[in-house]
């Protein structure tokens, strides 16, 4: 076996060894609700036993590939750590936006003792966070316990982010080429085939300065990626990355 083999192989048992609670902890804050999780899709998925689909807030956890098999690192070890919910009493909040456009309950989930689960997945180095309004209860404590995970080069922060062209959740640091605005939004082009846009609905959480003083910047931005189609001589980027809010579209230095 591999020494990579190895290594995945020791995070993923002492990942299904420790309780939630090992990390760093973002608590409730108010009342809870309670319910009972039937089954785990993944590891920012669940069904309780009325039916409900849920959708845990503030994580995006890496994709299981159910039809071949090929899963994105820490994919597993995201599903098997929440996998320990299967069964047991879970604790929830709705969030102010209640549902998303799949039909899942958008969920802030708690053990019995408060803590949150999406905290513990981030602290575990099983999930990104992510800043999706209205729903933008204990932000900072996600950061922080995302922080304490990637100071620790835990789970998916063992190498750095690196973006590829493709759909899905990414994490990117690039450069800010040239920041433009249209009905559409504000466009931050950068240096690859992608561009950063933030929408209409969105553009209250930033002043233009703010965004004009990016130009020229490295940047850490993430969100959903997509591909549009290009037409024959088109000069726009092929992927567009959205971001809806600062916490998701940071500048930094080279160092960082």
């Amino acid at each position: 076996m591999s020494i990579l083999k190895k290594r995945r192989a020791f995070c993923l048992a002492l990942f299904l060894w420790l309780p939630f609670g090992s990390y760093a902890q973002c608590v409730a804050q108010g009342e809870l609700n309670v319910a009972q999780v039937s089954k785990v899709i993944d590891g920012d998925t669940i069904h309780l036993t009325d039916g409900r689909k849920v959708r845990l807030i503030g994580v995006d956890t890496p994709e299981l590939d159910h039809r071949d098999g090929n899963h994105d690192d820490f994919a597993v070890e995201a599903r098997m750590m929440l996998k320990k919910l299967a069964g047991q009493v879970v604790y929830w909040q709705v969030g102010l936006e209640p549902e998303d456009r799949y039909g899942r309950k958008l969920y802030y989930l708690f053990t019995k003792d408060r803590v949150s689960i999406s905290s513990e997945l981030l602290s575990a180095g099983l999930g990104y966070r992510v800043a999706i309004p209205p729903n933008l209860n204990y932000q900072s404590c996600f950061d922080q316990a995302e922080l304490e995970a990637r100071h620790a080069m835990r789970g998916l922060w063992q190498k750095p982010p690196l973006w590829q062209p493709k759909a899905g959740f990414t994490v990117v640091r690039p450069t800010i080429d040239l920041v433009t605005r249209n009905r559409g939004g504000w466009w931050l082009e950068t240096e690859w085939d992608l561009v950063i846009h933030i929408p209409r609905f969105a553009e209250h959480f930033w002043t233009e300065k703010e965004l004009f003083l990016l130009q020229g910047k490295a940047v850490e931005a993430r969100g959903w990626q997509y591909q549009r189609k290009k037409r024959q001589n088109d000069r726009f980027k092929s992927f567009v990355l959205t971001v809806k809010h600062p916490q998701d579209l940071r500048r930094i230095t080279v160092s960082q």
